[in-house]
């Protein structure tokens, strides 16, 4: 069955608009856009001049184990003493949550026990509802250093065990290396410590390549940054104090920047609430974070939408899209933004030729906005009222995708009721 969508307003993903057109689906897939509202297929939904957006992408997500709701970065506040079983029924919510808020792709970025990577394999099977994933394992740590308590023992010291620790990784089946990290504050009481010495960082680096995996690096100050980036890391996490020589070396090399400003923002906000530690709340440092992503956005780094969502008591999963309200604050324009999770968190990901714009041939990842997110950034947080994730509806607050059924996991098709709200489905049976 086909289906279009007509009289939208369409944000393809790529910096240009069509004010009102149609795209059609079929099989999963767009295989029409058009301008004007002819479209044709075997059934239509008119969105009546709605914001028609591909699916956002987050590359800095920590959806294993759900939002961990109390402290910081301890054993405890990552809810790593939760039973395994809790922590995979957490880690499904999660993703639940996150899609409906409209991420359809993510990476997480370091969780326990490769739930990740069930939970890859759960949604690509059909047997839950997730944002299509790309996982990193526990990622690679020294001892004492940040994140090592995500798996306590594998810990990597010296060129040969990081170069061990990667292959480890890897044939536990890792879609990206996180590197955990250049920089924290268990080892020598400092945020600005860079933890894994440059010859480690090489080696990690270089091997992850050689194996065919991308890679993020957990990074704050400038020198760590500046590091990563001439050993040749793919992203960058945080960056929270990089300069503008940096920039212009990130410019050079093609390195994505993924800010996570929401971690800062909402640390302040709601972090004494959430009894996270003094020293993890950044008080007046947030203007000052803020000043060195103003710099870097005007700079003309490539910018990829991470919000760190799941990854810290006040990060609230769902609030994803909440990151891209925050760069524009910090001077990005609206429409580079809304690029920042499409296009440019696909290429990121090197996941561009399947999602992140509405373009034929690509995976139906769709969002229908109540509005006009480029006059309104807020609109991406308050007004998504449609999902589609690879042409199945996963949301429907209007009750107008309702004719083209629901894909439930498993892969059964399950008739909307007529009306029914808030991507809720109800089934008639018989008998009682």
């Amino acid at each position: 069955m086909s289906f279009a969508l007509v009289g939208a307003r369409i944000i393809v993903g790529d910096g240009t608009e069509i004010d009102t057109g149609s795209v059609r689906v079929e099989d999963g897939r767009i295989t029409a856009v058009e301008k004007g509202r002819s479209l044709s297929a075997d059934r239509v939904a008119d969105l009546g001049g709605r914001t028609l957006m591909p699916g956002m992408i987050d590359i800095h997500s920590h959806m294993v184990g759900g939002n961990k709701a109390r402290g910081g970065w301890s054993p405890t506040g990552m809810k790593m003493t939760d039973p395994v079983i809790k922590a995979v029924l957490d880690s499904v919510e999660g993703a639940h949550i996150t899609l409906n808020a409209g991420i359809t792709t993510v990476r997480e970025v370091g969780g326990r026990d490769y739930i990740d990577i069930f939970l890859r394999r759960a949604q690509s099977a059909g047997q839950i509802l997730a944002p299509r994933i790309l996982g990193c394992g526990p990622g690679l740590f020294m001892t004492g250093g940040h994140g090592a308590f995500l798996e306590p023992g594998h810990e990597a010291d010296g060129v040969v065990e990081v170069v061990q620790r990667v292959r480890e990784l890897v044939a536990n089946n890792v879609d990206a290396l996180k590197i955990f990290s250049t920089e924290g504050p268990e080892t020598l009481g400092s945020w600005f410590t860079q933890q894994y010495t440059r010859e480690e960082l090489a080696a990690a680096i270089a091997e992850a390549h050689r194996l065919g995996r991308m890679v993020g690096v957990h990074a704050y100050s400038d020198a760590a940054i500046n590091t990563c980036v001439a050993l040749g890391a793919d992203t960058i996490e945080h960056g929270w104090y990089l300069s503008e020589e940096t920039c212009a070396l990130m410019k050079e090399r093609g390195t994505y920047l993924a800010p996570t400003l929401g971690v800062v923002v909402d640390a302040n906000l709601y972090g004494q609430a959430y009894e996270i530690a003094d020293h993890d709340i950044p008080g007046d440092e947030e203007e000052v974070v803020r000043d060195h992503m103003t710099m870097a956005f005007a700079s003309g780094v490539k910018v990829a939408l991470g919000s760190d969502c799941g990854g810290f008591g006040p990060r609230r999963l769902g609030r994803n899209a909440d990151e891209l309200v925050h760069y524009v604050e910090c001077g990005m324009a609206p429409m580079r933004a809304l690029m920042s999770a499409t296009q440019e968190s696909a290429r990121a990901l090197h996941l561009d030729a399947e999602v992140g714009t509405i373009e034929v041939g690509k995976a139906a990842d769709l969002l229908v906005v109540d509005g006009d997110p480029i006059a309104d950034i807020n609109l991406v947080v308050t007004a998504v009222v449609g999902v589609l994730q690879a042409g199945r509806v996963i949301r429907d607050d209007l009750g107008i995708l309702h004719q083209f059924g629901i894909r439930q996991p498993g892969g059964r098709a399950v008739p909307r009721v007529a009306g029914a709200k808030g991507g809720r489905v109800r089934e008639t049976q018989g008998g009682a």
